[in-house]
């Protein structure tokens, strides 16, 4: 009787301690402005989204040292990060550059470029700073490149904690909306 009445008190007492909540964010562009046209030679599309998989999951990701990365448990994105950066980038470019840019991509649509983006990194780092390194191709309808850009950044955070990482993280992707619109 001992023998199970030790594993249950240590159990019990073991969860006894407060429970952490659960944070879910989302990232929105702030703004509301929309831009419409009428003419094909303004509309852009996003065509691939291509996030490296360790920043792809729920949780959001510090980079604990050089090469180690942990994804937090309680601290996690409302919805598939790359469904929310495709609706997010495609927003933040339209209002940089004053055009319309189709969120997702259709071949046969009337658009002029489209852009396909890579995502490598996106994480808060050791040091109290969020990274975004990031690459992008504009292409054109018969699908030739015609640019090809990077963007590597980081922006420190402002206090301690995920909030303020996805704020940096926002900003930093609100910058590189800012360059690629730029590059059109």
């Amino acid at each position: 009787m001992k023998v199970l009445t030790l594993p249950l008190l240590l159990l019990l007492t073991g969860c006894s301690g407060p429970v952490p909540e659960l944070q879910k964010y989302l990232l929105r562009a702030d703004s509301n402005a929309t831009f419409t046209t009428q003419q094909p030679d303004e509309i852009i599309t996003l065509g691939t989204l291509t996030v490296a998989s360790y920043i792809n999951g729920p949780g959001l990701v510090l980079e604990t040292r050089p090469g180690e990365v942990h994804s937090a448990r309680d601290h996690q994105w409302a919805e598939p990060l790359r469904e929310s950066l495709r609706g997010f980038l495609a927003r933040q470019i339209a209002i940089d550059a004053e055009r319309t840019v189709l969120a997702q991509h259709r071949d046969g649509a009337n658009w002029q470029q489209r852009i396909d983006i890579r995502i490598d990194e996106l994480h808060g780092t050791a040091d109290g700073s969020a990274r975004l390194v990031a690459y992008w191709l504009v292409l054109n309808q018969q699908k030739e490149v015609i640019a090809e850009h990077q963007f590597i950044d980081s922006q420190p955070l402002t206090e301690d904690g995920y909030a303020a990482l996805v704020r940096a993280e926002k900003k930093l992707l609100e910058r590189f909306a800012a360059a690629i619109a730029a590059n059109l």
